[in-house]
């Protein structure tokens, strides 16, 4: 068996373009995956351990993710991975798991703005510029052609310029400063947000644009567009149906790989709203995990 650490898995240097790749195969083969809803335990003082099996018959991989959290702990959030060859059923390696969730959940979020966003759109913002917002940020600028393309960011605690510092060598079109934010969701055709707690929603449904796109990475601040944008997509319907309004969207809510696959249709016209909840499913981390694994013992 074998043990990989962070410092292993970074100095792979595995491109935004590859994770983007992976996300898509993925997703076009979930229907021949087991993917059991994840099993969540909770403690007192916000401590918790969450599960998630997976196993991929066509990679002959099985996995799975630990994550928990514990407030008081330099870094709060842990996950590590165990990986076993599906045919014999050994355990090939115990892996680090952060990298993988922080790479992963950014390239499945862009890899939703390649599938749902209207043509030839012309403002995209982020906000919750945490490291998985920053993450998304760099595999968004990475993989897309923003030369035509406004980047909004919301100036939360006065970070805005110190996000764009940070990412100026990319070629942009404008970076914009958004110091509310409704004013950013009347602006943006695209909002993708990694604001981590939310009590109430971010704005009045009303209030955003025909054809906006809005991707909440951690599910937080848009229960209102539950219930009034046209269409609603996830990775997994089983990971969502927990979300407080699930009855009320179910019908016009489909999975992405449904529309990768043509079972169901993504954005029919450039005035539809859309909003795409990707939960995170251990797919993806078994997936990046074995890539991960044949790289480093090949």
């Amino acid at each position: 068996m074998k043990i990989i650490n962070y410092e292993d898995i970074n100095n792979l240097n595995i491109q935004n373009s590859d994770l983007i790749n992976l996300v898509d195969e993925t997703l076009r083969d979930k229907k021949n995956c087991i993917l059991p809803a994840k099993i969540s335990m909770h403690l007192d003082g916000g401590i918790f351990y969450n599960v998630m099996p997976s196993i991929i018959p066509n990679k002959k991989v099985a996995g799975v993710k630990l994550v928990n959290r514990y407030p008081e702990r330099d870094v709060s959030l842990k996950s590590n991975m165990m990986l076993y060859d599906l045919i014999s059923g050994d355990i090939k390696c115990v892996m680090d798991a952060d990298y993988i969730t922080t790479k992963r959940t950014a390239a499945v979020a862009v890899h939703s703005i390649k599938i749902l966003a209207k043509k030839n759109y012309s403002v995209i913002s982020f906000l919750g510029m945490g490291e998985i917002g920053k993450a998304t940020l760099k595999c968004y600028l990475d993989t897309t052609d923003t030369s035509d393309v406004k980047v909004g960011i919301l100036n939360y605690k006065g970070r805005a310029k110190e996000i764009i510092k940070e990412f100026k060598h990319y070629k942009v079109k404008e970076w914009v400063i958004f110091d509310n934010y409704e004013e950013l969701a009347k602006e943006s055709d695209i909002i993708v947000s990694s604001v981590t707690y939310q009590e109430k929603d971010f704005a009045r449904a009303e209030i955003y644009k025909k054809r906006c796109l809005i991707i909440p990475i951690h599910t937080r601040g848009f229960m209102e567009c539950d219930l009034t944008f046209d269409k609603v997509f996830c990775d997994d319907k089983s990971h969502v149906s927990g979300i407080r309004y699930y009855p009320s969207f179910e019908s016009k809510l489909s999975e992405i790989s449904e529309v990768l696959l043509g079972v169901a249709k993504g954005r029919e016209n450039d005035d539809e709203r859309i909003l795409c909840y990707n939960i995170g499913i251990s797919l993806h981390d078994v997936a990046l995990a074995e890539h991960i694994y044949n790289r480093i013992t090949n």
